[in-house]
């Protein structure tokens, strides 16, 4: 009789990969019904908003108006 080789798998793959599959079928419904019930209508003046990120971490603001 020959012995099947044990697998090099870290213990923790399969049970990642279980943790992965439960919050993709969490995301995937919410994400649903959050496309079908946002609203459509346009953004006010003065509510989006930028953000700018720079290699030097010195912000950056844009002036207003």
């Amino acid at each position: 009789m020959k012995r099947t080789p044990k697998s090099n798998l870290s213990p923790f793959v399969p049970l990642m990969v279980i943790i992965f599959l439960a919050l993709l079928a969490v995301w995937v419904p919410l994400k649903m019904h959050i496309a079908r019930t946002a609203s459509r209508d346009p953004v006010a003046d003065g509510t989006r908003l930028s953000v700018f990120v720079t290699n030097e971490l010195a912000g950056y603001r844009e002036p207003c108006g």
